[in-house]
């Protein structure tokens, strides 16, 4: 695994004149990381007041890296099993499979007012460490059996919210008609689409996409109409097979055409272009050293509309941020995933909307002035909840006056602070999940024995695949090439991935996708489809490398070792646009 080194973080420091006050050593990966001055300032910054006394946030004991990791590991997006659930006994769809050791409610349940999480208040044990009472805590009260939030017809959904007809998609927002697809705000009418920030519609196989429009198989890209096939174009139309390109129009393989050739020539390669002719074609695409768009003072890649981020990854108009990754209008905040709509003041945060000042906060929404919450939602001036809505004034789901709650928390802190808790994001040892369920997989995955060596679960328990008994099955291989050519039939068929053989169906709306676009059904399993675009992406990583062009030292993720032609800024510029 890629750790940053040792001369980014100096690089760093000197490029944005901001000094190195301290070299730490991380606890988990034993690798050194630096505390700059602007992390200082900023934890100073955003630390929580109670009677008139600051608490400080104390200096971090792991690495960015690491601390990402720990967060990613409470983030269960997409494994989804079928278990009971423990208020009604029924059947219901989970993140949590069934060997999990806890209270599992249907989420329409866990959101209605038949339970009181009040119910399991308790007082905090100063003989006790804080994380030891946090976990015995998530053991006893109810958690939802899904995140959704205020949608409709997204029963198969997870992390969802606002959203309408939507299936097997993930960490999505007010969107509708999506399928197959993982961290959308604001799309629509789309299919295997992964990271897109906003605006956009009538996409398939798209990655990290920005305001585009019926179009397939870009990545990285935005405001492109009409096209596809694009690896790094920006507002483009009607062009196919090309790369690097910005405000053209009726280009394929990166040559100019009349709208009559155009329309010829595409004709004539429909049937030659194909996702593995175009991931060879990019080979030869030089790269930008990093993916910076409209954006000042920034460190990072993917970073959009943003001011003053250090070392972020996918940032949309956000400002004064520090070691955070896919944010949306986030401010003033440090070590965020998953922190989306005009938040600020949050460290070490994981899956927020709408949340101001808050410290170690496990997925929610809506929120002011909380520390160590789990799942809570329309409340402010809480410490170490669980599953609470509109609440104030509450320490471990039990209620306190305003000047109860203002003694009691600083005497938990300074308890947090003997046993070396104080400030520090939940252990990755009292995770309801298996590290290999989670996206901190994808990201950076470990080996069964590296991942229990760091303190993390696994979850190598297997569920059979209950297919009917006079279910037809069909090889993948065996499918149609023309979508004309296939009948509603195939609702009722269960298709072998042709890669891993893994069975999966095609529904209805999704049918209707593949006919509308004239797109052949597809012949992976919807997770390995999944895995290929997420494999697309770059590391949330940065790396020392030298142009390709002028040999001047460079800042990228592109790892040194990796084969593309990677160019400085400047050198790019020149190479384009002349």
């Amino acid at each position: 695994m890629y750790y940053t080194s040792k001369e980014v973080y100096e690089s760093i420091s000197k490029q944005r004149n901001d000094p190195i006050v301290e070299w730490k050593t991380c606890s988990v990966s034993g690798t050194e990381f630096p505390i700059y001055q602007s992390d200082l300032e900023l934890y100073d910054k955003i630390s929580p007041t109670f009677n008139g006394v600051k608490y400080t946030i104390s200096m971090p004991t792991l690495c960015p890296e690491c601390r990402q990791k720990r967060r990613l590991a409470f983030r269960n997006e997409r494994k989804l099993y079928r278990r009971t659930c423990d208020a009604s006994g029924k059947q219901i769809i989970s993140i949590y499979s069934p060997d999990k050791p806890y209270k599992i409610y249907d989420q329409k349940i866990w959101r209605s007012d038949s339970r009181d999480p009040m119910d399991y208040g308790r007082d905090f044990d100063f003989s006790k460490p804080f994380f030891q009472q946090f976990s015995e805590m998530l053991q006893s009260i109810p958690l939802f059996s899904l995140s959704i939030f205020s949608s409709e017809d997204c029963d198969y959904t997870n992390a969802t919210d606002g959203c309408k007809s939507c299936y097997m998609s993930f960490n999505i927002m007010q969107s509708s008609n999506l399928y197959y697809s993982a961290a959308a705000y604001a799309t629509h009418n789309s299919c295997d689409v992964d990271y897109s920030p906003e605006k956009w519609e009538n996409l398939y196989q798209c990655v990290d996409v920005v305001n585009c429009y019926n179009s397939k198989y870009l990545l990285y890209c935005n405001d492109c109409y009409n096209s596809e096939f694009l690896y790094n174009c920006h507002g483009c139309m009607d062009c196919i097979m090309c790369y690097n390109l910005d405000n053209k129009q009726y280009h394929i393989e990166n040559v100019a055409y009349t709208p009559e050739e155009y329309q010829k020539k595409k004709e004539e390669m429909k049937s030659h272009y194909t996702r593995a002719f175009f991931l060879e074609f990019i080979k030869s695409a030089i790269r930008k050293d990093c993916n910076i768009i409209n954006s000042e003072n920034v460190i990072g890649n993917n970073i959009f509309n943003s001011q003053n981020i250090s070392q972020g990854f996918s940032v949309y108009n956000s400002q004064n941020c520090k070691y955070c990754q896919n944010v949306i209008w986030l401010q003033d905040s440090a070590d965020c995933i998953e922190a989306w709509l005009e938040s600020y003041g949050l460290y070490e945060c994981h899956g927020t909307s709408g949340v101001k000042n808050a410290i170690s906060i496990n997925q929610g929404y809506y929120n002011s002035r909380v520390y160590y919450i789990y799942s809570c939602y329309y409340s402010s001036d809480l410490f170490a909840c669980i599953g609470l809505r509109n609440k104030q004034y509450c320490i471990f789901n039990k209620q306190y006056t305003k000047e109860e709650y203002e003694t009691l928390v600083p005497k938990i802190i300074e308890h947090m602070q003997k046993t070396g808790e104080r400030w520090e994001f939940f252990p990755a040892s009292i995770s309801p999940f298996g590290y290999n369920e989670t996206i901190a997989m994808e990201y950076f995955p470990l080996s069964k024995a590296e991942a229990l060596k760091q303190w993390y679960k696994r979850m190598d328990q297997e569920y059979p695949i209950n297919i009917p008994e006079n279910a037809q099955t069909i090889q993948a291989k065996n499918l149609p090439n023309n979508i004309q050519e296939i009948t509603d039939d195939i609702l009722n068929k269960v298709i072998l991935c042709e890669e891993s053989g893994r069975p999966f169906r095609i529904i209805k709306a999704e049918l209707d996708f593949y006919r509308k676009h004239n797109l052949p059904l597809p012949r992976r399993h919807p997770d390995i489809r999944h895995l290929e675009r997420i494999n697309l992406r770059h590391p949330r990583k940065l790396f020392d490398r030298i142009c390709d062009k002028c040999g001047k030292k460079i800042r990228t993720t592109y790892a040194p070792e990796r084969p593309e032609k990677v160019y400085c800024e400047f050198c790019y510029q020149k190479e384009i646009y002349g």
